[in-house]
């Protein structure tokens, strides 16, 4: 989660941005400092914040617009000991989304074991990186979020991925208030298969990890290699998205690779939330995992 507010220093503008941990690790501030960023004056600024150990993206914003060379960004709430990854670009062509270098200026911070408050200066250079820009793990579903998108004809059910940095972005909506999955990799229905389950009640989100026991049965992983995940419920249709590893090193995962097509099952239940549920309808189909 994360709070903004914008303050005004003088020709600096200061955007704080609050990241609420959910342990209760001690809090620590870090000053970011821009400079030299006269060549993007008038261009948005996109950033994100992720925890290195993890993966787990913390905070993710916007600037609409930068007004100035030299601007800060404070960084409130990171946890003492921890490592974060900074990753950034500035939207040199205007379209609102993420193009990779030299089309858009990208780059990224990597930071050690973070212990105190303090400040860290940013000078603009053109040594970019292409950093990628995945989805963002809130339950909504943005047009060109994703790589590649399908829909099942059988359950009519939505499937978005996006792969980056040995991560899978997955998006999944079913027609339906119930609960909703997908497998990957089934051996035999649904035997083998990495399957994500999850519910959600009054915007509440409880989601599993579990393995295809039997071609007919599945139960809760041993281990939950969910990286992050969101999801939204309206009247008629429910939302997921989460992130996963590519390839977990979990006996019970599915290996999985970029830009290969992978076999999926999907399911849903048009009203129940109860994931021990028998589905209204499943499919077994093809997904594309990236270009």
């Amino acid at each position: 989660m994360s709070h903004m507010k914008w303050k005004t220093i003088g020709n600096l503008s200061l955007l704080a941005v609050t990241l609420f941990s959910m342990t209760a690790f001690s809090q620590v501030t870090l000053n970011l400092r821009f400079e030299e960023m006269d060549p993007h004056i008038g261009q948005a600024l996109f950033l994100r914040v992720l925890d290195s150990s993890s993966m787990q993206e913390i905070a993710r914003l916007k600037l609409d617009e930068i007004v100035s060379g030299t601007f800060d960004l404070e960084l409130a709430g990171l946890a003492a000991g921890s490592s974060y990854r900074i990753e950034f670009f500035a939207d040199m062509n205007g379209n609102a989304s993420y193009d990779a270098p030299p089309t858009d200026h990208a780059w990224r911070i990597e930071l050690q074991d973070v212990q105190m408050d303090g400040s860290l200066t940013f000078t603009h250079s053109t040594a970019f990186t292409d950093i990628g820009w995945p989805p963002r793990i809130d339950g909504t579903i943005e047009a060109s979020e994703y790589e590649t998108m399908m829909t099942d004809a059988q359950t009519g059910m939505d499937v978005y991925a996006y792969v980056l940095d040995d991560l899978l972005y997955i998006g999944l909506t079913a027609p339906g208030t119930g609960w909703l999955s997908i497998g990957f990799e089934p051996e035999r229905m649904m035997q083998g298969a990495n399957i994500i389950i999850a519910a959600i009640d009054e915007q509440a989100l409880l989601i599993e990890d579990h393995y295809g026991s039997s071609p007919t049965a599945h139960r809760q992983d041993d281990e939950d290699h969910i990286i992050q995940a969101s999801g939204l419920e309206s009247e008629d249709r429910s939302v997921l998205e989460f992130a996963i590893p590519m390839d977990s090193g979990d006996d019970e995962d599915k290996k999985l690779v970029a830009g290969s097509e992978i076999t999926i099952i999907l399911a849903y239940h048009n009203s129940n939330d109860r994931l021990t549920t028998r589905h209204s309808r499943r499919s077994t189909t093809m997904l594309q995992l990236g270009g």
